[in-house]
């Protein structure tokens, strides 16, 4: 029978976090020799090597995986039994880590999650803000207890939740003097990246321009480029370049007349909607904070926010 001595997983998590052996002894407040050592041993415990070591950085293998989601497993199940042991059943405290696309950040539901939490002093929110394809790949790893997305990719360790449904538009500055976005000129504008474009970009073209099955992201010529939804904003305030978003994110400013929608010469005529999820392993069993912050999300989406 395995035995894995507990004394030596903060540094296995340190490294499995930073992905380097330098930035490890940092947060875990060890020398980095003493990381390598530790590492070593657990190795030797488990019989398996947990990362390999190359120059650029240490890469988990399976059994680090697997031995990252059998730590977290106990310590979900020790969180639970200290929950039950206290005499108020109904505190909630611990981490929750999730992660979302950046749009997300700017709907609604995000500050009524933060006015509920108040009422849990010792909960503490750990959200990461990343691209929709990296949020499966936290959630896949065990780095997050759930996540946000804009699409639903069939796997068999994934549960989906519907969230809610998000619209996309076209937009640009007045001064851009968009006429009529068609199939033949669509290419001819400058657009404005920023991570996440590319996905709203192939939802709103197979919409609207169906038949254009070989025009994607990869073909659109960009006249800036910015790492934060915020900016792409800004620039297209600017007259930079149109781009699509998320309605929520720039609604207020086609009411202030400083961004209008572009004029599509479509067939199709009804909006653009799309569904949001939100994930989690269905593998493991989620420590009931985290069950009980995705039932927050869940009655705010329903209407039932108090």
């Amino acid at each position: 029978m395995m035995h894995l001595d507990p004394k030596l997983f903060r540094a296995f998590k340190a490294v499995a976090e930073s992905r380097s052996f330098n930035d490890a002894a940092e947060i875990a407040a060890m020398t980095q020799a003493n990381i390598s050592k530790h590492i070593r041993s657990l190795e030797e415990q488990v019989g398996y090597e947990l990362f390999i070591r190359t120059p650029k950085c240490p890469v988990m293998t399976d059994a680090g995986k697997k031995l990252l989601q059998h730590i977290k497993n106990i310590e979900d199940l020790n969180s639970d039994f200290s929950l039950e042991v206290q005499s108020d059943f109904h505190q909630i405290e611990g981490v929750v880590a999730y992660a979302m696309p950046p749009s997300c950040l700017l709907s609604p539901h995000f500050p009524m999650l933060l006015e509920r939490r108040l009422n849990y002093p010792k909960l503490e929110i750990d959200l990461t803000l990343i691209h929709n394809s990296q949020v499966f790949d936290k959630v896949l790893s065990s780095q997050v207890d759930f996540g946000f997305v804009t699409e639903k990719v069939e796997h068999p360790r994934l549960t989906y939740f519907s969230f809610c449904q998000e619209e996309y538009a076209m937009v640009a500055a007045p001064s851009c003097n968009v006429t009529e976005f068609n199939s033949e000129n669509l290419l001819d504008y400058n657009y404005i990246e920023y991570p996440g474009m590319d996905v709203y970009f192939n939802f709103w073209r197979r919409h609207y321009f169906p038949n254009l099955h070989s025009v994607s992201d990869l073909s659109l010529h960009f006249a800036g480029r910015i790492n934060s939804i915020e900016g792409a904003i800004l620039m297209v305030l600017g007259g930079l370049g149109v781009s699509v978003f998320p309605r929520h994110c720039v609604q207020e400013y086609i009411d202030a007349h400083q961004l209008v929608e572009c004029q599509l010469d479509s067939t199709v005529s009804t909006p653009l909607f799309n569904d949001i999820y939100i994930i989690k392993l269905n593998t493991c069993v989620q420590p009931k904070r985290v069950d009980e912050i995705i039932s927050w999300f869940m009655e705010i989406s329903n209407g039932k926010h108090h």
